[in-house]
């Protein structure tokens, strides 16, 4: 698990060649998104076919995806 602005991400694999990575906030609180308005506590990227990128999918979704 690494931690990345005020998040956690953690890589999970899901069977073979099919890796997601799970987003949490670092205090432990809701993740929110803007759109759809709602909150969750925890988000998972689309499968990949690794874990580096699964794991950058979640820096971009953090970066510019609307989690808040």
């Amino acid at each position: 698990m690494i931690t990345y602005k005020q998040y956690h991400i953690q890589r999970v694999e899901r069977g073979p060649q099919r890796w997601v990575a799970r987003i949490t906030r670092a205090d432990g609180k809701n993740i929110r998104t803007i759109l759809p308005t709602s909150e969750h506590p925890y988000l998972d990227t689309k499968p990949t076919s690794s874990g580096e990128e699964a794991e950058k999918l979640a820096k971009e979704g953090i970066d510019y995806g609307g989690v808040v």
